[in-house]
């Protein structure tokens, strides 16, 4: 499952150390990191990305501004940032997007106080303990994470799926291959995710021009997608209904 996750710390050194922790996990084939930032608010309230991975690597950037690094990052972890920062508000409104705006981003904000840094990142999962139990031990004071397949509503399609598809292979990969195959398996793995940001980049772009047409369909748009969400859930539920059924 692809989510959005935000971890709070009140230490960089702890901050940075945990972003480590989600490279160590992505190597073991644990989780993949689509999207990462590390951002600090300083006592004034005032906040920065001290560190990011996008298309170009991570790059450490010691307190630059958001706006000169925001339009790099799609998705998600974008969205977010801008909804933080106060200059994707109007935009959010328009895409209708109430359940990431009003309920994830006012957690996010009333944990982001001065003084604390945050790792934000989109990864994939198959269980939320390799994440949950690595921030911890670091000494993370909140982790929030939220479901962003309603997210991708709007920057999804084919190729995206097929190579969301392809990642998972090759991250199944890594668990049983040696050290040679396995630097052969990261670098497709990083190529792979860089050719889906281009992808979600350019469907922003088409997302962006079509603002005006859509307007009229957000209520209906807003519908099929929590209907979608409730489908996931009730497959899930009846998943853990045949486990329970299993040890009984």
């Amino acid at each position: 499952m692809s989510n959005l996750i935000v971890g709070v710390f009140s230490d960089e050194a702890q901050a940075i150390a945990a972003s480590h922790q989600l490279i160590e996990l992505e190597s073991y084939g644990d989780i993949t990191v689509y999207e990462k930032v590390i951002v600090k608010k300083d006592a004034y309230g005032h906040t920065s990305i001290i560190e990011s991975e996008t298309s170009d690597g991570v790059r450490t950037l010691s307190g630059m501004a958001i706006g000169s690094l925001i339009g790099l990052i799609a998705g998600p972890v974008g969205m977010l940032l801008g909804m933080i920062t106060g200059t994707l508000v109007g935009a959010v409104a328009e895409a209708d997007y109430l359940d990431f705006s009003d309920d994830f981003t006012e957690k996010v904000n009333a944990r982001l106080q001065p003084a604390t840094i945050a790792i934000m990142a989109e990864v994939f999962e198959e269980s939320p303990d390799f994440i949950d139990r690595a921030f911890r031990t670091l000494g993370a004071t909140t982790v929030f994470r939220s479901d962003v397949d309603y997210v991708h509503d709007d920057f999804e399609d084919e190729d995206i799926r097929e190579t969301d598809e392809e990642i998972a292979a090759e991250r199944a990969r890594i668990k049983s291959a040696n050290a040679t195959e396995k630097s052969k398996i990261q670098k497709n793995i990083e190529n792979l995710k860089d050719k889906r940001r281009m992808r979600i980049a350019r469907l922003k772009e088409k997302h962006e021009a079509n603002r005006e047409r859509r307007k009229t369909s957000r209520g209906e748009r807003k519908k099929v997608r929590l209907e979608k969400r409730i489908s996931r859930h009730q497959t899930r539920i009846t998943e853990l209904e045949e486990e329970v059924k299993k040890l009984s």
